[in-house]
C-alpha cells in the first residue's frame, strides 16, 4: 500500500509555475535530493563515506543506435536518469516524499515541492530505491504521475541481495513545451549543474558527480570545475541589520557575463548582471593565455535560506528598490546588494584600481582635448569618474561627465544652503573662514566649470557658422533660416528667449546684454508692440541693461535708451537691387527705423518713446556680392579698416542710425579674435 499524499497532487502541479526557459530545474531538484540523501548517509557513516551521483542523458532514438553514432549530441534529450548512493527511501523518507511542506525537508533547505517541479516538466518520475530497515536491505519502487494521488505501480519491502543503499530516479519524457529549451551539449549541461550547485564546489563539499551520454562518454563535474573556474575563491562577511551574509567571488571561463547570485541552501535562486552596479565589470577579462573569464559573485546567509520561496525561484522579502531610510531594520534586496557591492569593491580593489587607471589613461586625453570644462568635475569627483564604464565613445563620455557634474552642482548648492541656514550668526572672519573655506573652494570651481563650458560653446558656435556658410553636398549654401537660428532662435519674441540661448555676441559683445523684442515676426504680431504694420524684420533688440553699471534693466523703464536691428541674408546671395524694398537690405533697415519712430507702437500699453534722436544700431549680416556692393557704393558706405565690411552713419531730419554691413567671414574672424585669449587658455585655438 503506497503512502497517501496530503493534498490533490494534480491541482498542485497545475498551479505551479515553472518557466519554460528553465528546463533543467527538475534535474537540479533530483540532484539536490541525491545530495541530501548522501549527506544523511554521511552523518551515519562518517567522513570515510564518499558520495557519488551518476547522471545519464536519454536521447531520442534507439539505445543500440545511439551508442554507435558519431555525433550523439545532435539528438534531443527526452529524459534523465540520476543514480546516487545515498540513504535511500526508507520509511521516514518515503513519508516525507508523500507529504507537502514537510518539516523534515525544511530542516535541510527543502520545501517539499521538488517532485512537483519535476512533474511540471516531465510526464512522470520512475523511482527504484534500496534502503536499510529492520536489519535488512530492501527495495521500494514506484512511478509518480500527474494524478490526484500521484503514486502508481507502488511496491515496497522487496527482498534484495544488494548490500548498499541508493536510489535511481528517472525523469521520464519531457513535456513538449520544455524540450526545445534543453541544451544538447553534455558539457553545457555539466556547466549549468555546476553553476546551480557552485557553492558546493566552491566550499569543496560536493559529492562526485558524473554525467554521461548513451555512448558512454562521461564528464566529471569536479574536473570541469577545476578547469573552468579558478581555484582561488575570495570571500567576505557583512551584516545587514542583525543578519550575517557572506559573499564568495569565483572566476568562470565559460560564463557569459559578470553576475551576482543570491543563493539559498547552496543553490542560486536569483541572479543579476554585475555591470549595472560596478560598470567596470562589463566586458570579459582577458588573461595572458588570450582566453577570458567573468566574475561570479555568490551571496549566502541564513536570512536567504529562511526566505526563499516555495519553488526556489525567488525570495519572500522586498526585492524592488526601496527607500531604505523608511524601515531601518527591514532587510531588503537593495540593502543586501548595497553591502555586497561594497564588499566586492574591497575584495577586488587591486584589480579594479588597475583597470580604472588604464581606463582613465584613455579618457583623460579625450577630456583634455574635447571637454576641458570638466577639469574641475574630475578633480572633485575622482571616485565617480574612476567608476565610469569602459569603452565609452566621446559623446557617451560627455553625457556621463555631465551627469556627474549635475550631481556635484546639487551637492555643492545643498551644502551652501545648509551652511547659511546653520550659521546665520557668524560674527568673526576666522569663524567664517573655517566654516566656508571648503564650500567656497568647490563653489568657485563650479563657476570655473561654467565659464569653461561657455567658452567651449563659443568655439563650437564659430566652427558651426564657418561650416554653414560653405557649400553643402548639393553645391548650395545653407538656408537663411538655419544661419539666422544660429545667431538667435527664429520666430521668438519677448522674454521667451534667455540670454544664454542666443549667440549675438558673434556680431557684438554688447548684444549679449540686450533682450529681444522680435525675431522674424510681423510687427503686428509682436505682443510688446501695438502695431498694425505688416512689415517683417529679422531682429529688433532693445537695450535693457547698462553694461557699465552691471545692473539689470527694469521693465518699467521708459523710454528705451536705444534699439539694435539685425538683418540676415543668405550666404553669397547676389540678387540685391537698390531701392527695392524686398531686395535692398539698407532700405529695409531704414524702413524698419521709420516704422518704429512714426508708428504708434506700444509696450504693455505704454508708448515706446522712440524719437528721431533715439540711436539705432543696425547690422546687416550678408556677404558683399556684386549686387550688394553696388548698393553700398550708391549709399556712400565706407569700408571697415580690415576691408571686409562696410559702415555708414545716417543723420537725417527723421532718424539717426549707424548701419554696418558684416560679411559672414568677417563675423567669424572678429569673433575668433575677440575670444582668442579664452580659446588659448583652454587650448581650443
Amino acid at each position: 500500500m503506497h503512502p497517501q499524499s496530503s493534498t490533490n497532487l494534480k491541482n498542485r502541479v497545475n498551479k505551479l509555475h515553472l518557466p519554460k526557459t528553465k528546463p533543467l530545474l527538475p534535474l537540479f531538484e533530483i540532484i539536490s535530493n541525491s545530495i541530501h540523501a548522501i549527506n544523511e548517509k554521511q552523518a551515519l557513516k562518517g567522513d570515510d563515506f564518499k558520495g557519488e551521483i551518476f547522471i545519464k542523458t536519454i536521447r531520442n532514438g534507439r539505445e543500440e543506435t545511439l551508442k554507435e553514432v558519431s555525433d550523439i549530441e545532435i539528438y534531443p534529450i527526452n529524459s534523465f536518469q540520476v543514480i546516487d548512493n545515498g540513504i535511500g527511501l526508507d520509511s521516514d523518507n518515503i513519508k516525507s516524499f508523500a507529504e507537502f511542506d514537510t518539516e523534515r525537508k525544511a530542516k535541510i533547505g527543502g520545501k517539499g515541492v521538488g517532485r512537483l517541479v519535476c512533474l511540471k516538466a516531465f510526464r512522470k518520475i520512475i523511482v527504484e530505491s534500496v534502503y536499510f530497515e529492520d536489519e535488512a536491505y530492501k527495495i521500494r519502487k514506484f512511478e509518480y504521475k500527474k494524478s490526484n494521488e500521484g503514486f502508481d505501480k507502488y511496491e515496497d519491502n522487496i527482498e534484495t541481495n544488494k548490500k548498499d543503499t541508493g536510489t535511481i530516479s528517472t525523469l521520464s519524457i519531457y513535456e513538449e513545451d520544455y524540450i526545445a529549451h534543453v541544451p544538447l551539449s553534455l558539457h553545457e549541461i555539466a556547466r549549468q549543474v555546476i553553476t546551480h550547485f557552485q557553492l558546493y564546489f566552491i566550499q569543496r563539499i560536493e559529492p562526485q558527480i558524473i554525467i554521461k551520454n548513451q555512448d558512454n562518454i562521461e564528464i566529471n563535474l569536479t574536473d570541469i570545475f577545476n578547469e573552468e573556474f579558478e581555484k582561488e575563491i575570495l570571500d567576505k562577511e557583512f551584516d545587514v541589520s542583525d543578519s550575517k551574509f557572506t559573499i564568495f567571488i569565483s572566476k568562470s571561463f565559460k560564463a557569459k557575463s559578470h553576475k551576482i547570485h543570491y543563493c539559498a541552501h547552496e543553490r542560486s535562486v536569483k541572479e543579476e548582471g554585475l555591470s549595472k552596479y560596478i560598470e567596470d565589470l562589463k566586458y570579459i577579462i582577458k588573461t595572458q593565455k588570450n582566453d577570458g573569464y567573468y566574475f561570479q559573485i555568490f551571496v549566502v546567509g541564513d536570512f536567504l535560506n529562511k526566505n526563499v520561496n516555495e519553488e526556489r525561484t525567488s525570495f519572500n522579502f522586498t526585492l524592488e528598490e526601496e527607500n531604505d531610510e523608511l524601515e531601518l531594520k527591514e532587510i531588503t534586496l537593495s540593502k543586501i546588494r548595497k553591502n555586497a557591492i561594497l564588499s566586492i569593491e574591497e575584495l577586488l580593489s587591486d584589480f579594479l584600481t588597475n583597470i580604472r587607471k588604464e581606463k582613465l589613461e584613455i579618457y583623460y586625453p579625450i577630456i583634455e582635448k574635447e571637454y576641458p570644462n570638466y577639469h574641475s568635475v574630475i578633480n572633485y569627483n575622482k571616485e565617480k569618474v574612476e567608476k565610469l564604464p569602459i569603452g565609452l565613445t566621446k559623446e557617451e563620455l560627455d553625457l556621463k561627465l555631465y551627469e556627474i557634474e549635475s550631481e556635484w552642482r546639487i551637492k555643492v548648492k545643498k551644502e551652501g544652503i545648509e551652511l547659511i541656514d546653520k550659521k546665520k550668526d557668524i560674527t568673526t572672519l576666522e569663524e567664517y573662514t573655517v566654516l566656508y573655506e571648503k564650500f567656497l573652494t568647490e563653489f568657485n570651481e563650479v563657476g570655473q566649470s561654467d565659464l569653461a563650458r561657455y567658452i567651449i560653446h563659443r568655439r563650437a558656435v564659430i566652427d558651426l557658422l564657418d561650416k554653414l556658410i560653405e557649400l553643402n553636398e548639393e553645391n548650395k549654401f545653407a538656408n537663411e533660416e538655419i544661419v539666422h537660428s544660429l545667431f538667435f532662435p527664429i520666430r521668438e519674441h519677448g522674454s521667451a528667449v534667455a540670454s544664454d540661448k542666443q549667440n549675438l555676441w558673434l556680431i557684438d559683445e554688447r548684444l549679449t546684454f540686450n533682450s529681444l523684442l522680435s525675431s522674424d515676426k510681423l510687427f503686428k504680431q509682436i505682443k510688446s508692440l501695438d502695431s498694425e504694420s505688416s512689415d517683417r524684420i529679422d531682429l529688433v533688440v532693445r537695450k535693457e541693461a547698462v553694461f557699465e553699471d552691471a545692473t539689470l534693466f527694469s521693465e518699467e523703464k521708459f523710454p528705451f535708451e536705444s534699439f539694435t536691428i539685425v538683418e540676415f541674408k543668405k550666404p553669397e546671395r547676389n540678387d540685391f537691387k537698390h531701392g527695392d524694398k524686398e531686395k535692398d537690405p539698407v532700405k529695409q533697415v531704414r524702413s524698419y527705423i521709420e516704422q518704429i519712430i512714426k508708428g504708434k507702437e506700444k509696450n504693455k500699453g505704454k508708448t515706446i518713446g522712440a524719437s528721431k534722436n533715439t540711436p539705432f544700431y543696425c547690422y546687416i549680416i550678408a556677404d558683399v556680392t556684386d549686387t550688394l556692393k553696388d548698393i553700398l557704393d550708391y549709399e556712400s558706405f565706407s569700408p571697415t579698416p580690415d576691408g571686409l565690411g562696410y559702415f555708414r552713419f545716417y543723420d537725417t531730419s527723421t532718424s539717426r542710425s549707424y548701419i554696418e554691413v558684416l560679411p559672414f567671414k568677417k563675423v567669424i574672424k572678429d569673433a575668433k579674435q575677440r575670444n582668442k585669449i579664452l580659446f588659448d587658455k583652454l587650448k581650443l585655438s
